[in-house]
């Protein structure tokens, strides 16, 4: 369940982070550079769990395609510093890319240095235009871990049904606005599978202002909210 947890977080770190400048990519995530997001998170009982500050550090186009480094860092209820480290993104022919490998924390890929780690993923995409009923491609990853030859770990993560479910205003500390409610499923599997719920309220011009999780059985395990935006 932890590993299921930091996996939500990221993904709603990595949706909170999205800028996006060319005209054909995605118009209602829009963060400038040097821009920083303060987001909070808290368990179903409204105690909070940690908090994540976001920086748009680097920004790099290149022909059509445009890539965004993100730097993060994370820290928990008491604020101290757990972890830190960048998200990357792109947009390519108007189609935002969020690479699944931000999924894998920085924690754990410490965990595995010297050894032998390989992924293979498939991105997931947000078109230039979204619609509630519209549905999104899925997106998964597979990261292997071996030492000297012998197998150590195989982790998939894949994120599916997803979903364009509503416009509606959101509000949190950092203000109040109109969002696209999008719900979709995470399955990770690693020596056993773990499935969960997720809908996030994503704002144009901001990035996602709210995230929940749930458990396979649909109840609240957690959520996130946009604290601050600078």
């Amino acid at each position: 369940m932890k590993t299921l947890l930091k996996i939500s977080a990221s993904l709603f770190l990595i949706l909170a982070s999205l800028q996006i400048i060319a005209q054909d990519c995605e118009p209602f995530i829009v963060v400038n550079k040097g821009a920083i997001m303060e987001m909070s998170s808290y368990d179903k009982k409204d105690k909070l769990t940690g908090s994540t500050v976001q920086t748009v550090k680097e920004i790099k186009t290149t022909g059509n395609k445009t890539e965004w480094t993100i730097g993060t860092v994370s820290k928990d209820a008491k604020g101290k510093e757990v972890s830190s480290g960048d998200l990357n993104m792109s947009c390519e022919d108007g189609i935002f890319k969020m690479d699944m490998k931000n999924f894998i924390d920085e924690e754990t890929m410490k965990s595995f240095e010297g050894m032998e780690v390989t992924m293979d993923a498939t991105d997931l995409d947000y078109p230039a235009v979204l619609a509630p009923g519209q549905t999104l491609k899925d997106g998964n990853i597979t990261m292997k871990v071996t030492s000297q030859g012998i197998p150590v770990m195989t982790l998939v993560v894949r994120v599916f049904d997803r979903k364009v479910e509503a416009i509606e205003d959101v509000t949190t500390p950092a203000g109040t606005f109109s969002c696209y409610k999008m719900s979709s499923t995470i399955e990770t599997k690693t020596m056993f599978t773990v499935v969960a719920k997720s809908t996030d309220w994503i704002a144009r011009k901001v990035g996602t202002v709210r995230s929940e999780t749930f458990d396979k059985s649909g109840n609240l395990t957690g959520y996130t909210v946009l604290t601050a935006i600078n």
